[in-house]
């Protein structure tokens, strides 16, 4: 159910462009960058939905603010929408997620974790399936259910499979 409210979450000014969860947030970065090519365009790519180029500047700013958390989700979720509109950018978006994502630096236990199984899904999504099973094949977790999730993500790489599956289909299995 919250997929579907994700055109609620980033709200874009209509006069000068710039995106944020509530346009009352104080934009951190010179103004100037809402005037760039790099933004307006947002870097040259042709996302198939709005809602993916919201997300995508939400990125932009959220990277110029060095605010890596934010820039991490903001990829995540302009994915997910590449994804909902069969758009082909959805694989280049995932492996930006991975490469923001290395930047942040998880404080507890359970955020390592999750990272971890964000980190898989985004390797197995994003073809670089070699790799999920390289890095992932001897790691043992604490929690059966993250571990069944690791072992899902190592069968679906070995079969190639880059499709979007459930936690659902881990636990019936």
């Amino acid at each position: 159910m919250q997929r579907s409210t994700m055109d609620t979450w980033l709200e874009e000014c209509p006069h000068c462009g710039y995106v944020a969860s509530n346009l009352e947030n104080k934009l951190e970065v010179p103004a100037d960058l809402l005037k760039t090519d790099e933004y307006l365009t947002c870097e040259g790519k042709s996302f198939k939905s709005k809602l993916s180029e919201r997300f995508y500047k939400h990125y932009l700013i959220s990277k110029a603010e060095k605010d890596y958390g934010s820039e991490f989700l903001s990829l995540l979720h302009c994915a997910w929408t590449c994804d909902d509109n069969d758009d082909e950018l959805a694989v280049e978006i995932r492996k930006m997620a991975l490469k923001s994502m290395y930047k942040m630096k998880a404080q507890e236990e359970d955020e390592k974790h999750a990272l971890i199984l964000i980190e898989a899904d985004l390797l197995r999504r994003s073809m670089q399936f070699d790799e999920v099973i390289r890095k992932f094949k001897d790691l043992i977790l604490e929690d059966k259910t993250q571990n069944d999730i690791i072992t899902f993500q190592i069968e679906l790489s070995m079969n190639k499979d880059s499709d979007c599956h459930t936690v659902g289909e881990v636990i019936k299995k």
